[in-house]
């Protein structure tokens, strides 16, 4: 078990990463950050490169706080979303921490969001940070 952090490039990331990293001390889990890309032509190699950046950010982070973590570059085809989901269910995780941002309604309706589509097919707990 463990507690899937799913981050991204934005300026929650942070925020997401010193929340994951206490609800880890207090739970006495291990941090599973990952960073999801669909892969083939809809992933550069400059995307892989940010994503490596990105996960050691938040390696650096929990090994500064003495917590256990992994990171995981997960590029294995499918939709962020889905891909968060199939991997917390993968490693049987106690939670899914994730980042959210304020959209208007509509765009919600018209472009949904990776959170909104992992709040609402998750068979575990997920916590959002704005």
């Amino acid at each position: 078990m463990g507690i899937v952090v799913a981050i991204d490039e934005s300026e929650r990331t942070e925020r997401i990463i010193k929340f994951a990293v206490e609800e880890a001390k207090l739970r006495n889990e291990k941090l599973l950050f990952i960073h999801s890309l669909f892969g083939g032509d809809r992933t550069t190699e400059e995307d892989v490169q940010k994503g490596e950046e990105l996960l050691a950010r938040a390696a650096d982070g929990a090994e500064k706080e003495g917590v256990e973590y992994e990171t995981h570059l997960l590029v294995r085809g499918k939709e962020p979303g889905d891909d968060i989901i199939e991997f917390a269910d993968e490693v049987g995780a106690s939670m899914i921490i994730i980042g959210v941002r304020k959209r208007r309604p509509a765009g919600k309706l018209l472009f949904g969001s990776v959170a909104q589509h992992v709040i609402l097919h998750a068979e575990r707990p997920v916590v959002c940070i704005k």
